[in-house]
């Protein structure tokens, strides 16, 4: 349909252009018509246009019929009227073609706004769906790795490793009331309302402060998919809180933030490009 309005236009502003091109062609028409009645001559060449010009001296006789001799020659100003309708006519021409292609230009400018209004409401609902499906998934996974730090590894300081992560998986069933199963090398915890993990987040930042000789790999995973938060405990980025690119952007929706999302960086995995990202606190 757009493109059929705009062949219109065109065809119009084609029309009207040419109708200037001829109105310009029978001023100089006239204008050797008059000089060959001023001369008597008789220019056969003129046939094909004379019944038109002499129905438009006509016309321009009854407008303004005055005509006077000078040295012999009658000079009529219905020649003069005539110029003057061909000129109107070309001014009129002129005028239209203008006024189509302003109304040319009006469509155009509705259409972007109509098409950019269509566009916003479209992605709007587009947003809002996606919004509304990002929100069901509230199941999510974290898996807990720890490790002596070096300073703490040594032999003489007799630190016990296993005791050190059961004191910290009983703080972390204190603060929670979720009991872990052992998986991937280390402590899965399995939580129901992601809506909530800032407060999950505001825990395990603690534990890593409490339990200052343990090192943690802490990563997080939205829904189910275990082999996915797997992969990101294989990595053993100590010292962060992460996450795959695909729990970071469900973080989005959360109506509340105490945490922001960056990127560290994409590790493969599995042959896979795999987007990690980390949680950290806003200053």
């Amino acid at each position: 349909m757009h493109e059929t309005i705009i062949r219109f236009f065109n065809f119009i502003k084609n029309i009207l252009y040419f109708l200037r091109i001829v109105c310009v062609f029978c001023i100089l028409m006239l204008l050797l018509y008059w000089i060959q009645n001023l001369t008597h001559a008789n220019w056969e060449w003129m046939g094909f246009i004379k019944p038109f010009l002499d129905a438009l001296l006509t016309t321009a006789n009854n407008i303004y019929s005055v005509s006077f001799n000078l040295f012999g020659a009658v000079f009529e100003f219905k020649y003069l009227s005539a110029l003057v309708i061909l000129i109107l006519a070309v001014l009129v021409m002129k005028l239209l073609y203008f006024a189509v292609d302003l109304l040319e230009g009006l469509y155009r400018s509705a259409r972007f706004v109509c098409k950019k209004t269509e566009e916003t409401l479209l992605n709007k609902k587009l947003s809002n769906i996606q919004e509304k499906q990002e929100k069901k998934l509230m199941d999510y996974s974290v898996l807990v790795n720890a490790q002596l730090k070096k300073k703490f590894a040594h032999e003489e300081l007799n630190i016990n490793l296993q005791e050190q992560i059961d004191k910290l998986n009983h703080y972390l069933f204190e603060k929670t009331s979720v009991k872990n199963v052992i998986f991937a090398n280390g402590y899965l915890y399995n939580f129901t309302n992601f809506e909530d993990i800032d407060k999950i987040l505001d825990i395990l930042f603690k534990a890593r402060d409490k339990f200052d000789q343990l090192e943690f790999a802490i990563s997080i995973q939205i829904g189910n998919d275990l082999n996915q938060l797997k992969k990101l405990g294989s990595l053993k980025i100590f010292g962060k809180i992460i996450m795959a690119a695909d729990t970071a952007y469900r973080y989005r929706f959360n109506d509340y933030h105490r945490y922001q999302t960056e990127q560290v960086g994409q590790f493969l995995c599995d042959n896979k490009n795999l987007e990690v990202h980390e949680f950290n606190e806003i200053l």
